[in-house]
């Protein structure tokens, strides 16, 4: 499974985002997640509930039958299953000897996001899902904004090769200003305690960008100071910030940072060769701006559209590529090279655990 010598690619014990908190209700739904259905819902206190999501009587979707109390009712035959899979009636009969239960996920909710984990439950540790104070998310003085979403007809690997190398960005978002710097930007690595973390330091034109985004107050003539950081916390999270203005010269004036705003990833797979691709942004400047926001949100859904064209039209003849040629990797792939890396040591990982 390219790029990997293993069938399946995708790593199982990680906390994967399953859906923004606003999209789970009390009307069950029904998303794949690491090739399983799951019908996900909220309790009656509220509280979301991720359940394997086939009805095992007759595999009816059970994102078609309805909530009842904490429980979840097939929509076929009437079979109820409790809030921790047990099941608890079946209508046709009122003695059910054999015991059964429905495999249930742990979901965590955590500010606008509900993160599942699918994996070995004896792994299963909350403290391993990706640090909100590292982005600012659902922190003093942050806003969250923008929140989108696009499924994507291609592996998830291929979307974050695309987020590890941002020398696409000349090519394939040509609306960008600015965008020339980053073609042959210098960058360092650093190995940190929760994400392999790649900055891009340079000087760009002050541009309409600039001033779009920081506002007339820091209107500028000449090379400004940037640095655009790439986070990767695991294969199901990362983070790239738009171009951090750290320094304005001649413009003692005007603060060092200009402010950040971070463009945030949740790369999900939904199959082998499919994935769900989560997006949203957070900022620490113009908070509760809500023009901003929504051109944040245009910005944001047109460079992610124009990503996901890129992604589904290399997967459609993926694998007779790499058959008949080999990758060829230079030298602004280190970080995507290095990324791999630790992903197949994770399912090196895993693989050996199946084997004993």
């Amino acid at each position: 499974m390219y790029p990997f010598k293993f069938k399946s690619s995708i790593v199982k014990n990680r906390w994967y985002m399953a859906a923004f908190s606003n999209e789970i209700t009390r009307e069950p739904m029904e998303r794949t997640l690491l090739g399983k259905p799951v019908v996900m819902y909220r309790k009656e206190n509220g509280t979301p509930v991720a359940m394997y999501g086939l009805c095992p009587h007759r595999y009816l979707p059970l994102a078609k039958g309805h909530v009842d109390g904490d429980s979840i009712v097939c929509g076929y035959h009437g079979f109820k299953f409790s809030d921790t899979g047990e099941r608890t009636e079946v209508p046709s009969q009122d003695v059910v000897k054999t015991k059964f239960c429905q495999p249930v996920y742990a979901l965590e909710e955590r500010g606008p996001i509900c993160w599942i984990w699918m994996g070995d439950p004896d792994k299963c540790d909350k403290n391993l899902i990706p640090p909100y104070e590292d982005f600012g998310l659902d922190q003093p003085g942050w806003d969250f904004h923008s929140p989108n979403y696009f499924h994507i007809e291609g592996r998830s690997q291929l979307l974050i090769d695309n987020l590890m190398d941002l020398t696409h960005l000349p090519y394939v978002h040509h609306h960008i200003d600015g965008k020339d710097a980053m073609a042959k930007i210098p960058l360092t690595t650093e190995d940190r305690e929760t994400s392999y973390r790649i900055s891009r330091n340079g000087k760009a034109p002050w541009n309409d960008y600039f001033k779009l985004v920081f506002g007339p107050e820091a209107e500028y003539q000449g090379l400004a100071d940037f640095t655009v950081r790439s986070d990767f916390y695991g294969p199901e999270f990362m983070s790239t910030s738009l171009p951090i203005v750290t320094g304005l010269p001649d413009r003692d004036d005007v603060p060092k940072e200009l402010g950040s705003l971070m463009i945030l990833h949740g790369v999900t797979p939904e199959t082998e060769t499919t994935t769900h691709y989560f997006g949203f942004s957070t900022r620490n400047f113009r908070l509760g701006d809500k023009a901003l926001d929504q051109f944040q949100l245009a910005a944001d859904e047109k460079i992610r559209g124009q990503d996901v064209d890129i992604i589904n039209a290399v997967e459609e003849r993926l694998d007779l590529a790499v058959d008949l040629q080999r990758e060829l990797l230079v030298q602004a792939d280190v970080p995507a090279v290095q990324v791999r890396r630790r992903i197949e040591a994770m399912l090196v990982a895993e693989n050996a655990e199946l084997e004993d």
